[in-house]
């Protein structure tokens, strides 16, 4: 027989299969990752500076004040926001995994991603920019890890929640717009070349990847019985 609190055998073999594919997605996006970082310093650094002074020269100007609310998203004051409105919501629900799920995502990519540009030390665009340029160094872009990474959590939260199948594709897709937007807003704004921007997005997507397996491990963990009885045999 089961323990107490063990998943039936289809919730299990359906969890086995999500821990595969985000298995396979953390791998492919820290391999991306690992590609661009070992990359950007030849032949991909010369196309990023080709890239940034065409937008200096011929970006136009409404395409760059367009960018610039997706670059306040996924900015420090967008991402707070964003986080204690969910944050709150999910504390007063009690559901503690999904707190500790959203912290893991908003503040561990961020804090890791710190690290990472402390150790690559990259020099952000210097052929000019429509807004001053950040102190921290350029890859990877800490705006593209959130709209991988933050916002994909937010969206797995939203969409567990939604009843209609049709909410939650139109959800994943604006999410995915949102993300795409704010990584490319820093572009567009010259404050990060194009591969600052595609590592953010692959960083953040393993990073997601992550933390999902590990909630998924968790979910799956089997519960104890309560003191004073025996699990049913």
């Amino acid at each position: 027989g089961r323990g107490a609190g063990a998943a039936p055998v289809p919730a299990r073999r359906a969890g086995a299969r999500r821990e595969r594919v985000l298995g396979v997605g953390l791998v492919v996006s820290l391999a991306l990752f690992a590609l661009l970082a070992a990359s950007y310093r030849g032949e991909v650094g010369e196309a990023d500076r080709e890239v940034a002074g065409w937008v200096a020269r011929e970006l136009p100007s409404p395409v760059e004040w367009a960018a610039r609310p997706f670059s306040w998203l996924g900015g420090w004051i967008g991402l707070t926001a964003l986080g204690v409105a969910a944050g709150l919501s999910l504390l007063r629900a009690r559901a503690w995994l999904d707190v500790g799920f959203l912290l893991a995502s908003f503040l561990g990519s961020q804090l890791t991603v710190a690290a990472l540009k402390a150790g690559f030390d990259r020099a952000r665009p210097d052929v000019g920019s429509a807004v001053p340029l950040p102190d921290s160094p350029a890859f990877p872009s800490g705006h593209a890890t959130a709209g991988a990474a933050s916002l994909g959590a937010l969206a797995v939260l939203l969409s567990e929640r939604l009843p209609s199948p049709r909410a939650r594709v139109r959800l994943w897709a604006a999410t995915v717009v949102l993300g795409v937007g704010v990584g490319l807003s820093r572009v567009a704004l010259n404050v990060h070349y194009v591969s600052d921007v595609l590592a953010g997005w692959c960083f953040g997507l393993a990073w997601l990847a992550a933390c999902l397996l590990l909630r998924e491990r968790l979910r799956r963990r089997p519960r104890r019985a309560p003191r004073g009885r025996q699990a049913t045999l």
